[in-house]
């Protein structure tokens, strides 16, 4: 099946590139579509083959051309056959934010991020679902099944014990428009010294602190506590000159946007665990470990999460780290 699929879409590509180059693959990511690079006249562009029984692609040209319009810089869709799932859309390049990261421009990328963040909670359209408390307890149902009982079977009450908590923490927050995964593999410096964002089409209207979460407590990256803490204060400040009701208090803002980071980091570890045991795929086993140990620190600092920071750390840690060793 994989076969004919890659040869309809090459032959989709020729028809519509007019040219015979061939499809040059890119990296895998943890979702069911694939990555091509092609060419169209001189220029570079992408390919992506996005299966329309998983992937609902007019959702995602109606976004593209949403946030474009605010001045949002996603890849413009250039071409498409919806009805198969082959796209052809804007190329933004390689230099992801992840490897300009440690080199004596943190300050420089993060405030290009932070501006971009802004203007993405300032997106108002009906095209964009809300996030419900069912999406936010199922996600950390994902942790609960794919971690704590299948990867290393274990009773989940201690964890259960915070659920609730983690939810309300996540839905009385100020609802804006939010990427959804907003991180250092989603963002890239393009060759203009402009920022560009690409997996955007989950974005929903959610809490205010998300995207600001993925980005500081990133999956892949850890920054320093002080460039937390000098981004939180910089992101206030943006969000205030654009109008958005944040609260006047930083302490208060901190303390939603950690706990919106541990459901948010929870969430994750469950599907990189789901990617290696429902579909064999080790890409982010690595991750596995680190994340890990940054929820329980994060947990720590809250009263509410303390019990269960204690629980993960003594009884999980190290079964999760013998499994992911067994599985690698």
């Amino acid at each position: 099946v994989k076969n004919v699929r890659v040869k309809a879409l090459a032959q989709w590509v020729s028809d519509v590139t007019g040219n015979r180059n061939g499809l040059v693959p890119l990296p895998v990511e943890a979702s069911a579509r694939r990555f091509y690079r092609t060419t169209l006249g001189e220029r570079s562009v992408v390919v992506m083959d996005a299966p329309p029984d998983t992937e609902d692609n007019a959702h995602f040209v109606a976004l593209s051309n949403c946030f474009r319009h605010a001045e949002v810089s996603v890849p413009e869709v250039l071409a498409s056959d919806l009805e198969q799932g082959f796209l052809l859309v804007e190329d933004f390049g390689d230099n992801l934010l992840e490897r300009t990261y440690g080199l004596g421009q943190d300050d420089k990328v993060l405030g290009l991020a932070l501006a971009m963040l802004v203007r993405i909670q300032g997106i108002s359209d009906p095209i964009i679902p809300a996030y419900t408390t069912e999406r936010f307890t199922a996600e950390l149902g994902i942790f609960r099944k794919w971690v704590l009982q299948d990867l290393i079977g274990v009773s989940t009450v201690p964890f259960d014990d915070v659920i609730d908590f983690l939810v309300r923490t996540c839905d009385t927050q100020p609802k804006v428009t939010i990427h959804r995964d907003f991180h250092c593999r989603n963002l890239l410096l393009k060759s203009n010294g402009t920022i560009g964002a690409v997996d955007f089409q989950d974005a929903l209207v959610g809490p205010i602190s998300y995207d600001l979460a993925s980005i500081l407590y990133d999956c892949y990256y850890q920054f320093s506590d002080a460039t937390i803490e000098t981004s939180i204060a910089r992101y206030l400040q943006l969000a205030r000159e654009a109008g958005h009701s944040t609260t006047d208090d930083e302490e208060d803002f901190t303390r939603a946007l950690e706990i919106t980071a541990v459901q948010r980091q929870l969430k994750a570890v469950g599907i990189f665990a789901r990617l290696k045991l429902k579909q064999d795929r080790a890409s982010h086993l690595e991750n596995i470990v680190p994340v890990m140990r940054r929820v329980c620190e994060l947990m720590t600092k809250h009263r509410e999460l303390v019990a269960c920071a204690k629980w993960l750390e003594t009884t999980t840690l190290h079964p999760i780290r013998d499994a992911v060793a067994r599985l690698r």
